[in-house]
């Protein structure tokens, strides 16, 4: 009896051991070396791999450029940045990320062109979500100093 019971307690310690090699290096093989060693935000960013281009991978060789960038800012300029959310589709959680990114102005999404508005969406994780919410014609409006119905319920604190 103590014979068998003593065989068992090798086999799991074997199989505790041969678990935690074969854990620890799938660990390193998953592991990128960017995040390592990393406290791990609870927030949303932009996946933006390159500042001068947002790429997708086909295959684990060959990127594809979707889109162009933008004309981004390293800051705002001399008057501050814009109230981005008064474009609906815009809130707390966005106007940040895309503050970082560089965009802090009306006219900067105003003036996006489809290539660079395919760079945006490709950067988001909500794809699609800048024609879809019609931020480029919201923000031509607001550039030219005119009030949406969205913005003006945004002044008014109904949202």
């Amino acid at each position: 009896m103590f014979e068998v019971a003593s065989q068992i307690i090798i086999c799991l310690i074997l199989a505790a051991l041969l678990g935690w090699i074969i854990g620890y290096l799938m660990g390193k093989v998953s592991c990128c070396k960017d995040d390592c060693n990393k406290a791990k935000k609870n927030t949303h960013e932009l996946h933006i791999d390159n500042k001068e281009s947002a790429t997708t991978t086909l295959s684990s060789d060959m990127p594809t450029v979707v889109g162009t960038q933008p004309t981004l800012l390293s800051e705002p300029r001399e008057g501050g940045k814009d109230n981005l959310q008064l474009i609906k589709g815009i809130g707390k959680v966005l106007e940040p990320l895309l503050n970082e990114t560089g965009i802090y102005h009306f006219d900067q999404i105003a003036n996006l062109a489809e290539e660079e508005i395919a760079w945006l969406d490709n950067a988001m994780d909500f794809p699609g979500r800048i024609k879809r919410e019609a931020w480029v014609s919201q923000a031509k409006d607001l550039a030219q100093g005119k009030a949406t119905e969205y913005s003006t319920r945004v002044e008014r604190g109904e949202i």
